[in-house]
């Protein structure tokens, strides 16, 4: 029998990115450790690291800012906007960095406890294939580092004046934005891990159902009298089993013989058995001899008379008579009682991850609203012609601004829609564990399945920003229409301002015009004056 395969972590697959947020000092974790054994492990040098690298950055930030702005640039309120904007990149990083320091152990619980629910689903058949996590998390940072050099680069060449040493102090503005989208990053594909557990469970699930399905349309297998798998004791037997009697021979067009009351007739006794197989322990996984890493392995049961014909996941709940109706067990009940365990535990996990994020999507979202009004306010000015201050004079390039505002929006719209999503995934357990029970069509397990329904209903997993709004498409959209709304009004303010301009530019030429006139005619009196 050939070895399971085995599956890469959710760790291993993360290293690239666990790699460039140790280098950058966005995660305060022993790089030796995880090198060495591929595990995270607190490190006091970790943390003084994060500590040392957080302060250079901000002042590095500060400087550049400093070299950035015009020494005679005036103290408006638009130029106070702006300050408090470019300030909050840096307030991000330092949210960051510091929440890493705080959540250390809750994100090692986390890497913990996704392990051990992948070890549970493995043993049931439900294999994960953890290098999704790595190729999403690769794309991401490709797509981070292609948006920050088009916008660092842009801005430099179009608005430094002089190359020199000292110039190139510009690209450390670009630092707080990288981290920030790094930290982004790791909260994305952690949420993503929990969802794609939940489709993992969902998928296999659902194969089982459709596995049945076609096992009862390719072998029918002979009929059953109804209700066979409930479990009765022996007056219920004889009960239903002359009611059935008395039931087939009105069918078939006879009546039953009378009977003397001294010789009562003994009916046969069909002997009910509700579950068939010995009964599958939880401690006793089924081993998986699948080849493939990107779904559930298919466990081939001995005694099967075809060995070509699969069924999928639900091969081990097929009989081996294809006469006989499949029967569903012992197995299927241990399977679904430990997928309702991994589920309200993946719940749990998710609430972790929404307890170390909270704060940091909070002032995201706060900063992604902000510098998005912002951009597209100053963009309506330099598409007018009007004048932008130094501080968004970004604006006045259109490739630049475009870049800016679908940068800041993507650090806000893929979070929301990961979180939307998983909830969304999370919810649909119970619907396909109903869907199971549908395709099964046995009282036994239609019992577990509303006894289990009852607990998924209590798994509730919700990723909010610190409970002031929940992170799911209702939210995006009310952020979306915030946005307009404000861009209305600045855009309505602005074209006040430039009617009341021009109705003072015009009264004023009007004086003027007025008083040169009486200045003409006063002085052509005393020519004409003098000259009498």
């Amino acid at each position: 029998m050939a070895a399971a395969p085995t599956v890469p972590g959710l760790l291993h697959s993360l290293q690239a990115l666990f790699y460039i947020s140790s280098i950058f000092g966005v995660f305060p974790y022993s790089l030796w450790a995880f090198l060495k054994r591929h595990v995270l492990q607190l490190s006091i040098i970790g943390n003084l690291y994060v500590v040392c690298s957080l302060v250079i950055y901000t002042g590095l930030y500060h400087v550049a800012t400093t070299n950035y702005v015009d020494s005679d640039w005036e103290k408006t309120l638009t130029n106070a906007i702006g300050i408090f904007i470019i300030y909050m990149e840096p307030l991000m990083m330092c949210t960051d960095m510091v929440a890493a320091m705080i959540n250390q152990k809750r994100l090692i619980e986390c890497f913990d406890r996704l392990g051990r629910v992948d070890g549970k689903l493995a043993g049931v058949g439900i294999l994960l294939d953890n290098r999704r996590a790595k190729r999403t998390s690769i794309l991401l940072l490709l797509l981070m580092l292609l948006f920050e050099s088009i916008i660092t680069v842009y801005s430099f060449t179009s608005f430094e004046t002089e190359y020199t040493p000292w110039s190139m102090i510009w690209f450390v503005t670009t630092v707080p934005t990288a981290l920030n989208s790094v930290s982004r990053i790791w909260y994305v594909t952690l949420v993503l891990a929990v969802r794609h557990r939940f489709n993992a469970m969902n998928a296999n699930m659902n194969a089982i159902a459709q596995g049945i399905l076609h096992f009862k349309e390719q072998y029918g297998g002979e009929p059953e009298s109804v209700g066979a798998d409930i479990p009765m004791d022996y007056l219920e037997r004889e009960i239903f089993t002359v009611y059935t009697q008395r039931k087939n021979q009105l069918l078939a067009g006879t009546t039953p013989p009378k009977k003397k009351r001294a010789q009562p007739p003994t009916p046969k006794i069909i002997t009910v058995k509700p579950y068939e197989g010995k009964p599958l322990s939880l401690a006793e996984p089924v081993k998986p001899d699948g080849a493939s890493l990107h779904g559930s392995a298919v466990v081939v049961r001995p005694g099967w008379t075809k060995p070509g014909d699969t069924f999928g996941p639900a091969q081990e709940y097929l009989p081996t008579d294809l006469r006989q109706r499949p029967r569903i067990g012992q197995r299927m009940d241990n399977k679904l009682i430990l997928i309702c365990r991994t589920h309200d535990e993946l719940c749990e996990i998710g609430k972790i991850i929404n307890r170390m994020y909270s704060v940091q999507m909070l002032v995201a979202m706060a900063h992604g609203f902000v510098a998005i009004t912002a951009q597209f306010y100053f963009l309506y000015c330099g598409l007018t012609g009007q004048d932008v201050p130094v501080l968004f004079r970004s604006a006045q390039v259109l490739l630049l601004s475009i870049a800016s505002i679908l940068y800041t929006a993507l650090k806000c719209v893929v979070p929301i829609f990961v979180c939307w999503k998983t909830k969304t995934d999370s919810q649909r357990t119970g619907i396909e564990m109903h869907y199971l029970a549908n395709v099964v069509d046995e009282c036994h397990c239609y019992e577990v399945v509303n006894h289990l329904s009852l607990k998924l209903l209590n798994h509730h997993l919700n990723f909010s920003a610190c409970g002031f709004f929940d992170l799911d498409m209702t939210t995006l959209y009310a952020i979306t229409g915030a946005i307009t709304s404000y861009l209305i009004i600045l855009i309505q303010f602005n074209l006040a301002a430039i009617q009341k301009s021009s109705t003072n530019s015009t009264a004023l030429s009007n004086v003027t015009s007025t008083a040169l006139s009486l200045v003409e005619e006063v002085s052509t009196a005393l020519s004409t004056y003098v000259s009498n």
